[in-house]
């Protein structure tokens, strides 16, 4: 069977109910917990890898990692370092996903609106 013809024969509210579903806006609040939930984790668990690795003597332990301490005050490289990192990390984290979740829900708002006013403007006929 053929796609678009499949589409067309469906029951308009069946239509618009897919289109709503296919264009559902995100939840700010809990996209940004999740996102400070999933950067924290993975600074702190990055980082108690690079500790539980450890390096040679005298070569400092992570030094790429530890440049973060530029953008995070007190973040190092070490246990304390890790939960300080996953605190900011956290906080960055929440405030991307929240952004994102905007950015998202604002471009889907102008897609609808737009799939709206062709639909309306395709109901009239100039005949």
């Amino acid at each position: 069977m053929n796609e678009s013809r499949a589409v067309d024969d469906l029951h308009p509210d069946r239509r618009e109910m897919i289109v709503t579903w296919a264009f559902a806006r995100l939840d700010g609040r809990a996209f940004a917990a999740a996102s400070a939930a999933i950067a924290a984790a993975f600074l702190f668990m990055l980082t108690l890898a690079l500790v539980v690795k450890g390096a040679s003597p005298g070569v400092p332990v992570g030094p790429h990692l530890a440049k973060l301490a530029v953008f995070f005050p007190g973040y190092s490289v070490s246990l304390a370092g890790a939960f300080v990192g996953a605190l900011y990390a956290g906080v960055v984290g929440g405030a991307l996903g929240w952004v994102l979740a905007a950015i998202w829900n604002f471009a889907h708002s102008l897609v609808l609106a737009v799939i709206r006013v062709q639909a309306s403007l395709a109901t009239y006929s100039i005949d």
